[in-house]
């Protein structure tokens, strides 16, 4: 990744709402929202959900009638990350979409395939398909801002959301687009729940066990390479691949070999996962301090590893101070990325130089 990049606007439709600063606000004090419970076969896991109040623009876009949930998340947090950066309508045109996620369409999936059981081959719904393919999300997305660019989907861990900004910079940097919209979602479904606990990523039956609490929703990053006063994307390095905890902390930590300029605060993915103790070996710095966004807003996979890197932003353009994301997924997935404020670290060079 080379090249000056700007994180020119946010959007994230959260548990908590969508107000950027409020919601970091809740974060900082340690708040979490009402849970509720999914079950499956005799088993049940809380989790956090979007309330359907904060989706009235979404539910009103008569394209998302018959979608899935998963679509209005990623739909209402692309709107807020464009409003936010001001963009004009044929900007707008000219948008190009990276949509990341960890399921894609659960909810529909499943519906679509237990109709296929229960009623044989010809019984799947021509109203449900379209919303099991992974690329819906970013088809609405491109539907509703008009955009005649690239709109793709990236489907991994939760670090395709890290990987899915990495490919952002590279359209800024060919010129293939002038502006680069990037949004990861995720919807919460018994299924998923299920098979996520077995990697202990997901906290069983009750609050207060090991793991984190399952959640949805949408987080979006809206770059581009013209100068602003918002917070500028120092450098960002896609998930590397791991097949331990030792293998995970060492790909942290080549990757944060070159890392110059020491972070104020660091965002951490791994609290009360197996995966901590090598995230804070190598992200550990005696000089910063650690935000567990998790915490607050649940295991959301690509979700909540692009919610962190809107926290960061929010951080960055607030304290004037460099913040650190770094994420690790449960499927082999480790990478980070630094973002600061342009008055923070006056002299700093520009572009640190990443392993490759």
């Amino acid at each position: 990744m080379s090249g000056n990049f700007y994180i020119l606007g946010t959007g994230w439709v959260t548990p908590f709402g969508r107000s950027v600063p409020d919601v970091c606000d809740k974060i900082s004090h340690g708040e979490t929202p009402p849970h509720e419970t999914l079950e499956f076969a005799g088993n049940t896991w809380p989790c956090y959900r979007v309330d359907s109040s904060s989706l009235r623009d979404t539910n009103a876009f008569a394209r998302l009638r018959r979608s899935g949930s998963i679509s209005h998340f990623a739909l209402g947090a692309a709107i807020d990350a464009v409003k936010s950066a001001g963009l004009t309508a044929e900007e707008q045109s000219r948008l190009a979409i990276l949509f990341a996620t960890s399921d894609g369409g659960v909810i529909y999936t499943r519906r679509f395939f237990a109709e296929l059981g229960v009623r044989g081959p010809g019984a799947g719904s021509p109203l449900l398909f379209p919303e099991t393919v992974y690329n819906a999300a970013a088809s609405h997305i491109a539907a509703y801002f008009k955009t005649d660019c690239e709109a793709t989907a990236m489907v991994g861990d939760a670090a395709v959301a890290l990987s899915a900004i990495s490919a952002g910079c590279e359209l800024l940097s060919s010129g293939s687009a002038k502006h680069v919209l990037i949004v990861a979602a995720n919807e919460c479904d018994a299924i998923s729940a299920a098979g996520y606990s077995r990697w202990k990523f997901l906290s069983p039956s009750s609050i207060g066990q090991s793991g984190n609490i399952f959640s949805e929703g949408a987080a979006a990053l809206l770059l581009g390479q013209s100068p602003s006063q918002k917070p500028s994307l120092e450098w960002c390095q896609e998930g590397r691949p791991h097949f331990s905890q030792k293998e995970a902390a060492a790909s942290l930590k080549r990757i944060l070999i070159n890392h110059k300029i020491p972070p104020s605060v660091i965002f951490s993915s791994c609290q009360r996962t197996p995966l901590q103790a090598a995230e804070e070996d190598a992200t550990s710095h005696p000089d910063s301090r650690t935000i567990d966004l998790k915490n607050s807003l649940g295991e959301g996979l690509a979700f909540t590893a692009m919610a962190q890197m809107v926290a960061a932003a929010h951080h960055a353009e607030s304290y004037k101070e460099c913040a650190l994301v770094s994420v690790i997924g449960f499927a082999g997935g480790a990478g980070a990325a630094l973002v600061k404020s342009e008055s923070a670290f006056l002299g700093a060079s520009r572009g640190v130089t990443v392993l490759p």
